[in-house]
């Protein structure tokens, strides 16, 4: 194996008209099985009047309607466990796990010998984008299990796999110090709590041996505050990418020019961004921003068309150096995390960008207290607390700093709370930044 620029240059480099016209023809493959297979689509695409043959071009498919996560929970329920949305065989599953829940109930998700071998190319396209290579060996900490499988697939397609398993510190400390590994797979607040965990083992980051860390599962690794913070502690390289649990587990990265993370998986999903308060499609260019739709192009097992991801994003760019030619974006946030403080948008991970640029006086871990339920919950002042290191900064003057900040960049009104380093709860999934104190 070489260690070619692209895994799959064919795919990674496609021109946007042939990717146009393969995607179409996959479009109507898709849609002409889900119809034929699928009792939830039969029901949604007939309701809407939708077939094969309104597909005659790309831009169709905007006609055609959403799927939304609450569908396939209520879907769920009524057919359990896979849902009337389910279009083979159950015997042909493979794998089951669960999303994280962290909106709601838990759906299910299944895939077939195909669906991972999708899922996988898709991930091996990614990683090897964000500079993992054979001689990487990469603890697997992540979870829920299979999302972790398809990241382990990859990792063992490139270079080593070492399954440690969540919640297992002192396992991971291991192997970095003893199986040798050097490279890491983690959400983007993970780092530095595990830095802190080194420090109170008296271990020092860098003696890991460390080359890469792989940040996603939230927005922040690509925050400049925070990746340097990240990059000086252990002496790496902090390479953003991302995925999701019910379209693909992994499918955008960063190349080596970090201007934001390539789609990379042409062929497998079909992306679009629409307005999330109108639908209307969102033409893909530099600088443009909106909501994440993503469709499976040849799913087997539970096929997604048009599915709302709720994550609010911004195009970085798309063209690049690099060669690759998937569009560039960087996630500003979740649009059901929103809040809306006197009709202004507030993303709680825009908060913590702010509140990470004032490192080191602060570490960017932060939490957003409402004590009663919106709208009312959401008046201004809206309640935070922030670490913050005492030694580093005077704390009047660095909560009226950031109080004044967030005013400036975000346009609303906060009252900072400062609490001392690990005064607030450490995620090693995703960060909780929003915490609804009425259900406390």
């Amino acid at each position: 194996m070489t260690h070619a620029a692209c895994w799959n240059p064919g795919a990674e480099t496609i021109d946007a008209h042939t990717l146009a016209r393969h995607t179409l023809n996959q479009l109507r493959q898709q849609v002409d099985y889900v119809l034929a297979r699928s009792p939830f689509y039969q029901q949604k695409l007939g309701a809407a009047g939708r077939t094969t043959a309104d597909l005659k071009q790309l831009e169709a498919f905007s006609e055609f309607p959403f799927t939304e996560k609450a569908e396939l929970r209520e879907s769920q329920l009524a057919t359990p466990p896979f849902g009337a949305h389910l279009a083979c065989d159950p015997q042909d599953v493979r794998r089951v796990y669960s999303t994280s829940g962290t909106t709601g109930r838990p759906t299910y998700i299944g895939l077939t010998t195909r669906d991972i071998a999708s899922w996988r190319e898709a991930a091996v396209r990614s990683f090897w984008c964000a500079g993992l290579r054979p001689e990487h060996r990469v603890p697997v900490v992540v979870s829920p299990f299979v999302v972790a499988a398809s990241y382990a697939d990859a990792f063992e397609t490139i270079g080593t796999c070492i399954p440690v398993g969540v919640n297992m510190t002192d396992r991971l400390i291991d192997a970095f110090r003893f199986a040798k590994a050097n490279a890491m797979l983690c959400t983007s607040s993970y780092p530095l709590h595990f830095a802190q965990a080194l420090a109170s083992r008296d271990i020092d980051p860098r003696s890991l041996g460390l080359k890469v860390i792989f940040g996603g599962g939230e927005p922040g690794a690509s925050i400049p505050w925070v990746r340097q913070q990240i990059e000086d502690t252990f002496g790496c390289r902090l390479m953003e990418v991302s995925g999701n649990g019910d379209y693909c587990a992994m499918a955008w990265a960063e190349c080596e020019h970090r201007i934001g993370m390539h789609f990379m998986a042409q062929g497998i999903i079909h992306p679009e961004l629409i307005d999330p308060d109108t639908g209307a499609p969102v033409k893909i260019e530099d600088g443009a921003r909106g909501e994440l739709v993503c469709t499976s192009l040849q799913r087997e097992s539970q096929p997604l068309l048009r599915f709302r991801t709720r994550d609010h994003v911004e195009v970085t760019h798309t063209r690049c150096h690099c060669g690759r030619t998937g569009f560039g974006i960087r996630i500003i946030g979740r649009t059901d995390d929103m809040l809306i403080v006197r009709g202004v948008n507030v993303y709680p991970s825009a908060v913590r960008d702010v509140i990470a640029s004032f490192a080191p006086a602060t570490n960017g871990v932060m939490e957003i207290q409402l004590h009663k339920a919106p709208p009312e919950g959401w008046e201004p002042p809206v309640h935070i607390k922030v670490e913050h290191d005492p030694q580093a900064a005077d704390a009047a003057g660095l909560k009226a700093a950031i109080e004044a900040r967030l005013r400036e960049k975000l346009i609303f009104r906060a009252d900072i709370e400062l609490v001392p380093p690990l005064a607030l709860p450490r995620y090693e999934y995703k960060a909780q930044l929003v915490k609804k104190c009425w259900l406390a």
